[in-house]
């Protein structure tokens, strides 16, 4: 069948709009309808004016009588989205549907193209990636790539409730999914909670815009004004109840329930709880502890942060008394900060305030270490590492830390201490600034991880290093190579995904990508100034350019060069120079500048001298040839100046 071709005597796609007081915005969401790369016959229109009273009941009414394949549905204002988009949802005879709305724009043949993807993939949902208009957000977690059939929790589809995407129609005979009428704001989220829960196959569209979402001018909005914690509640217990129903105990569920105890548990329990009356208050608690009570276990309690963990404890157990301090406390400017002691990491809050609440709840804490990677660098078969170490809204810095190296599928490790440490404040919290050097001579062959374990007392913290890391590092490998700076014996790099520093000592699990290119020696040529000598084949065919120590750019500066036998290449490092990036069509790799090598015997002004481009080619001749006879290579001539 024709990916487009209608089904039998039902289109292939029903686009709902509900509208109400929706102009200037709406003419031109209509107008998109006509780029949508779907005839007459596939595509039909519904449009319910739910009361609208600025002129956009007479737009509606005008675009339905010029257009066969619109159907206009009038009714008294419903007081909520809620309503007319059941109303359009009921209406559709497509076999699959879309709602937008009224003042947002699809982009050009974005129905054509969604449908189309989800008749070759077998698709009963697909997401399509919005963009913003006049600074609205759009969602965007759940669009790093276009996927064919994606996970629920992995690919964070939960993180988009709202129903701007293509359905097949069948999920709601299915599910009897609705906008539940009683809510005020959230309210396409059950319904599309049950249609994700029940769909064979989810899709997601990420390689382009297809819906752009606007903020209006007016600020009308429908998510624009202030929510209250019994709008939240109300949207809590309606979205639980769709996921309780739909799925199974296990590790699906406690994952989409991500979406309401992150969002509308934690947000009723935000100082705006304090907001409505303690009759209330009470009421939202006895509804919280009856839907979220059964469910609440340590993976759904991952999904907030200390204080709100601490929050939900305490509704859970109905200590409101408790509850309301703790939420007052926060509203009047205290801030979630994490101390340490004997018993471990813990909530720190007024001690009246922590002795009414118990040591015990304090300490269901979230303990969050981050180690960051400042810089990187080999030296031969050593990596030199900079990084920093805290806990995020810790009061305190960690006693101590170790790089920890550990052998990929293996119990394997090795802990090595870190030098020149230093306390510091790290993204507001305090923490400990270090440098390792790190001998990869010690390790055997294979693929090691590194590690930054924090040592509070008796408690090690243990993060991956290299995922975060300063501005400044750039991910490409850097080799080691042994003693004589003739043979590479492994590669430094950043891990696909995660982009976590690995070794892989003896490639035995990468392959040499790049130039092969090996840092010989170095010269001082004063003034800080030192001249190179690269070992390399293929010369002739690679970038060299050079990187700063502390602002690394790419590609670089470009680097002054020239070109000696036996694949030898003098390259002029200035002062404030760190790094040199070799490129071939292959790949790149950045290899780290030595000391100057000295020389005995030799005349000092070789190691004054001054380089200049036009002296380039004398210098690096000479200079060539003094590390050569240092080195033990055959001594060059030189050929060429590039």
């Amino acid at each position: 069948m024709n990916q487009n071709q209608k089904t039998a005597d039902s289109p292939l796609v029903s686009l709902v709009i509900p509208v109400y007081n929706s102009m200037p915005y709406l003419i031109e969401t209509l107008d998109a309808i006509e780029q949508q790369g779907l005839d007459e016959n596939q595509l039909e229109v519904i449009l319910v004016n739910d009361g609208s009273t600025d002129g956009s009941e007479k737009v509606l009414a005008d675009y339905a009588e010029k257009h066969p394949n619109y159907r206009l549905l009038n009714q008294p204002n419903s007081g909520g989205p809620a309503d007319p988009c059941n109303k359009g949802i009921a209406a559709v005879t497509g076999k699959y549907f879309f709602v937008v709305g009224s003042d947002d724009v699809l982009t050009e043949n974005a129905l054509g193209d969604l449908a189309a993807y989800a008749e070759e993939h077998d698709s009963d949902i697909v997401l399509a990636k919005m963009a913003g208009i006049n600074g609205r957000h759009a969602p965007g977690s759940m669009f790093k790539a276009t996927k064919p059939d994606a996970h629920l929790v992995k690919d964070r589809l939960f993180n988009s409730l709202t129903a701007i995407k293509l359905f097949r129609t069948d999920l709601v005979t299915k599910t009897g999914a609705h906008n539940p009428t009683h809510l005020r704001i959230g309210s396409d989220q059950p319904f599309t909670a049950a249609c994700y829960l029940v769909a064979k196959k989810i899709s997601v569209r990420a390689d382009r815009p297809f819906v752009m979402i606007r903020k209006r001018d007016d600020g009308k909005n429908v998510t624009s004004r202030p929510r209250t914690a019994t709008e939240y509640s109300d949207l809590l217990t309606a979205l639980v109840d769709v996921i309780i129903k739909w799925s199974e105990p296990g590790e699906l569920r406690d994952g989409v329930l991500h979406r309401p105890v992150h969002g509308a548990m934690r947000k009723t329990l935000l100082p705006r709880f304090l907001d409505v009356d303690e009759h209330e208050q009470e009421r939202i608690v006895s509804e919280m502890q009856r839907v979220v009570g059964p469910h609440f276990n340590d993976a759904v309690a991952a999904h907030l942060g200390s204080l709100e963990r601490v929050k939900a404890r305490l509704a859970l157990a109905g200590r409101i008394e408790e509850l309301r301090a703790l939420i007052q406390w926060e509203k009047d400017g205290g801030k979630p900060r994490l101390a340490h002691d004997d018993g471990g990491f813990r909530l720190d809050l007024p001690q009246e305030l922590a002795q009414n609440i118990g040591i015990e709840v304090l300490r269901d804490v979230k303990v969050v270490g981050v180690a960051r990677l400042e810089g990187i660098a080999t030296e031969g078969r050593t990596v030199n590492l900079d990084a920093s170490a805290y806990v995020r809204d810790a009061s305190v810095a960690p006693d101590s830390v170790v790089l920890r190296v550990r052998l990929r599928d293996s119990e394997q490790s090795i802990d090595y201490p870190v030098h020149t440490v230093q306390p510091a404040t790290v993204d507001g919290a305090p923490g400990l600034r270090f440098h390792i050097d790190l001998d990869t001579s010690e390790l055997i062959d294979g693929v090691w991880d590194l590690c930054i374990v924090q040592r509070f007392g008796s408690n090690e913290l243990e993060n991956r290093l290299g995922r975060n890391r300063s501005e400044g590092v750039t991910d490409e490998r850097r080799s080691l190579v042994s003693a004589d700076a003739r043979t590479e014996t492994g590669v430094a790099y950043f891990t696909k995904g995660y982009g976590n520093v690995s070794l892989d000592v003896g490639y035995t699990l990468l392959a040499r990508t790049g130039p092969h290119a090996v840092v010989a020696g170095a010269l001082d040529t004063g003034s800080g100034n030192r001249m190179a000598l690269l070992r390399t084949g293929a010369a002739n065919s690679l970038q060299i350019t050079l990187q700063k120590e502390q602002s690394p750019t790419r590609p670089g500066a470009d680097a002054a060069v020239a070109f000696l036998e036996d694949g030898l290449v003098a390259v002029d490092v200035p002062a404030g120079f760190r790094s040199i990036r070799v490129a071939s069509p292959q790949g790149s790799v950045v290899l780290s500048v030595p000391e100057a090598t000295p020389f005995s015997g030799e005349a000092p002004r070789m190691a004054q001298a001054q380089i200049s481009s036009r002296r380039l080619v004398d210098t690096g001749a000479h200079a060539g040839r003094a590390l050569a006879r240092r080195l033990g290579i055959r001594r060059p001539k030189f050929l060429l100046r590039r």
